[in-house]
């Protein structure tokens, strides 16, 4: 038939705004960009069907087609007797995306106020581009003091005027995440939020997911022992249990309440875990006594009275 040949006969030619192929059978755009694929040499007696992952693209009947989505293209000639073509060889178009995610996570332990933990900041590329001058940063709140921080394996990072500011050079497309590590405490006892960002340090870069360009810990500084004087279970969700705050900073802890007669009417089996309800106790009033050893091992006991009301 004379169309065999045309199974090799597709050849690029690129808008100034596409880079260069990576290969004969490859080229790479930027989100909005396009490319143009033809077939070389075109016989103007021939139609032309382009193809997108084996599939036939609607109204692509000319020996040129311009592609602006990723995906594996052919194109087959059809002559006037309707005879066709072999497909021609894949060209591959490749639109380049760089996803950049970071992820912020403070440690995983109780704290009071001026105890330091650390925050481990980790930062990947997960599209198929690589991303240069990525920058991240971590604005420290006035409730959080910063200590020091690891040299990170890639890239500079450092302190000052309250922010952590951290450039990679290249981030690498698929590899593995890279991680910062930061000591920091608590100034008060409270609630820590702390957010890191990461940007690109090229604009004409798509990310595809902006949402996971921050990253948000929440850390609670356990203050001193607290102790309600009022539980109220009355199954509405407010104090219907005896919370006490601060416990967690004990690495032991027992708690026993007795009755007006003295006499012992719950002892928690091993450390308290912030349950006790008062179940199957009349309404009044119950003395306490809470043990603690500390994580240095000081023995210490608070003791107090506890109201109990279930008609509130």
């Amino acid at each position: 038939m004379g169309l065999r040949r045309l199974t090799y006969l597709v050849a690029l030619l690129l808008q100034v705004v596409v880079v260069k192929a990576q290969t004969a059978k490859e080229v790479r755009i930027r989100q909005g960009g396009t490319v143009h694929l033809r077939v070389d040499n075109p016989n103007g007696t021939y139609s032309y069907q382009w193809y997108r992952y084996g599939k036939p693209i609607s109204g692509a009947n000319t020996f040129m087609y311009t592609a602006g989505i990723e995906g594996d293209y052919q194109v087959r000639a059809i002559n006037q007797g309707d005879c066709q073509s072999d497909l021609s060889d894949i060209f591959r178009v490749i639109v380049e995306f760089s996803n950049l995610e970071v992820k912020k996570k403070s440690e995983d332990r109780f704290v009071g106020p001026n105890e330091p933990f650390t925050y481990t900041i980790t930062v990947r590329n997960i599209e198929n581009t690589d991303n240069p001058n990525v920058q991240l940063t971590d604005i420290f709140p006035p409730n959080l003091k910063f200590i020091s921080m690891e040299p990170p394996r890639l890239g500079t990072a450092q302190y000052a005027n309250g922010q952590i500011t951290w450039t990679i050079p290249l981030l690498v497309a698929g590899a593995p995440p890279e991680t910062l590590v930061v000591k920091a405490q608590g100034i008060i006892a409270g609630t820590i939020v702390n957010t890191a960002s990461v940007e690109s340090g090229d604009p004409t870069l798509t990310d595809p997911d902006p949402d996971n360009n921050k990253s948000t810990d929440v850390k609670k500084i356990i203050g001193n022992i607290k102790v309600p004087n009022v539980i109220t279970p009355n199954g509405d969700g407010k104090n219907d249990v005896l919370k006490i705050d601060g416990i967690e900073l004990y690495k032991e802890n027992s708690l026993a309440i007795f009755n007006r007669w003295g006499n012992e009417v719950y002892r928690s089996p091993g450390n308290y875990i912030n349950n006790w309800s008062g179940e199957g106790l009349s309404e009044g009033t119950y003395y306490y006594v809470l043990k603690l050893v500390s994580k240095e091992g000081a023995q210490s006991a608070v003791t107090g009275y506890i109201t109990l009301l279930r008609d509130k």
